[in-house]
């Protein structure tokens, strides 16, 4: 029973994990925050900082999102509070299009002196922030019934590996 709960332990821990993801994005910031088993973190609070300065202070709405216009620029850190010990933390770096923005903005340049590879840079980034919206919201709808399953292989395969041992160290 003691070799039992041990291994189910870091399962149950998991289960009440807080994930959140976070974009910024012409000075619109975006965050999410679920638990592990796919709830929305309603309500929560949550807090922007930089430098371990506080910057904005705001809660997620009952669909555990937040998504409106501030009046910081990037890079900060943003840090969810679940409650009852659950907290999750994101960095969000200044994106390569401010950081263009700055460049053509203090250099008096003009979109046409961009070149081919700083276009693509900025293409590949804007995906990978969808592709991480994206990824978020199939995570949270994975099926029940898939989490059931994978957490049953790994309970037999553990119960299996014991047996193993169990037979072997008899003889």
């Amino acid at each position: 029973m003691k070799i039992l709960l041990l291994f189910l332990s870091p399962l149950i821990l998991f289960a009440h994990s807080l994930s959140v993801t976070a974009s910024y994005e012409s000075g619109e910031l975006f965050v999410e925050s679920y638990f592990g088993n796919g709830d929305a973190c309603k309500g929560c609070g949550f807090t922007v900082t930089h430098n371990d300065k506080e910057l904005f202070k705001g809660n997620l709405d009952d669909e555990g999102v937040f998504e409106n216009k501030v009046a910081f620029k990037a890079p900060f850190g943003v840090h969810i509070d679940g409650g009852m010990g659950h907290w999750a933390d994101v960095e969000i770096e200044k994106s390569e299009t401010e950081e263009l923005s700055d460049i053509v903005n203090s250099s008096n340049a003009t979109m046409n002196s961009i070149d081919e590879t700083k276009i693509r840079q900025i293409i590949r980034s804007e995906l990978n922030k969808q592709n991480t919206k994206i990824e978020t919201i199939v995570n949270k709808h994975k099926s029940k019934l898939e989490q059931l399953l994978v957490g049953l292989g790994y309970i037999l395969g553990v119960f299996g590996l014991w047996q193993l041992f169990a037979r072997r160290y008899q003889k």
